[in-house]
């Protein structure tokens, strides 16, 4: 007999601990969320919606209806000239891929992804979550008044000068894109995904302003327009499938990885708008201001939503795992 305080003892107690910490891990795709892990998950996702719905009101109500930050978003849409003609043709190129072809396999990558990993629901609750946020800008745009009330109104393109245009329809894209993606990824490698999701949106976000697409609070407005809805599909997918998962160990260091090439981004910024040209030397302020505000709302946006996402997933679509009879010795089917 094996004494407890013997090393055998603790040996076979560490293995029988092992043991049932990996048969925890694989049938965690069986054990639904509690109540209480499952509100709070649905809580802080919809507070995160609310806090996207004020974002995306008030940037509407300061930019676009008041004088002085009207006058602030076009001081800075015109700052953008002082930016590199290579960096403009790039960002171009990049706003181009975009079309309608573009967007049907968007959605279809998205189905795919939720169809390998066993999980259709959540590709379809992602294809439906970025359909809301695309048709949803293209809506906004059409119904929100604009109105020129600064001077300076009838220097910008046609396309801005008569027609609302927040949220940009592009950075919505690109944001919520970027967002559906993690929601079908691993909750595994969500954080660190988080970095990569906040460079794709920043990439887009920033190029509807240098190429002079779209005054900066269209792209701050499609930041905080993804967030609400791809946020609200989301905390609808954790109250009708979400599970518990292991979380990674370290996430942190993925949210310090987000912050860190937000910096770095934020300097590149700065350096190349610090060529500003003679003629505007007036507006590097508001343009930096913005353009790094833009950045910085990415990177926050993707990292947050990767962080509260961390320990939760879809089930697999797939039977329970069967638990093989325990085969009777010859003596018990004799007495049997």
């Amino acid at each position: 007999m094996i004494s407890h305080g013997s090393p055998q003892g603790w040996n076979a107690r560490s293995e029988i601990t092992a043991f049932q910490r990996k048969l925890r891990d694989s049938c965690s795709h069986l054990i639904p969320m509690s109540d209480r892990a499952d509100w709070t998950i649905e809580r802080r996702l919809l507070l995160g919606a609310l806090s996207c719905a004020v974002l995306l009101i008030g940037g509407y109500f300061v930019f676009v209806s008041l004088p002085w930050g009207h006058q602030f978003d076009d001081d800075a849409y015109f700052g953008r000239k002082a930016l590199s003609r290579k960096v403009v043709k790039l960002d171009s190129d990049v706003l181009n891929l975009v079309s309608k072809r573009a967007l049907l396999i968007a959605a279809m990558v998205l189905i795919v992804i939720g169809t390998v990993r066993r999980c259709a629901l959540a590709g379809v609750i992602a294809v439906a979550g970025f359909g809301c946020a695309v048709v949803g800008a293209e809506f906004l745009k059409d119904v929100l008044p604009w109105r020129a009330l600064v001077p300076d109104d009838a220097l910008l393109s046609e396309g801005l000068r008569f027609n609302n245009s927040y949220p940009s329809g592009h950075a919505t894209i690109g944001t919520s894109l970027a967002l559906s993606l993690l929601f079908v990824s691993s909750s595994r490698w969500r954080p660190w995904l988080a970095v990569a999701a906040g460079c794709f949106s920043a990439t887009f976000a920033t190029a509807v302003l240098f190429t002079g697409w779209h005054r900066p609070s269209d792209a701050l407005g499609a930041l905080a327009w993804s967030g609400l809805c791809m946020t609200v599909a989301t905390a609808f997918a954790v109250r009708l499938r979400g599970r518990p998962r292991p979380a990674i160990a370290h996430p942190g260091r993925a949210v310090l990885g987000s912050a860190g090439l937000a910096i770095l981004l934020a300097a590149a910024t700065w350096v190349m708008a610090a060529r500003a040209a003679p003629q505007y030397p007036y507006v590097d302020l508001p343009f930096l201001v913005l353009s790094e505000l833009i950045i910085a709302g990415a990177f926050s946006l993707t990292a947050w939503y990767g962080w509260q996402l961390r320990a939760v997933d879809w089930p697999a679509d797939r039977a329970p795992i069967a638990v093989k009879p325990k085969m009777r010795t010859s003596g018990e089917r004799s007495q049997g």
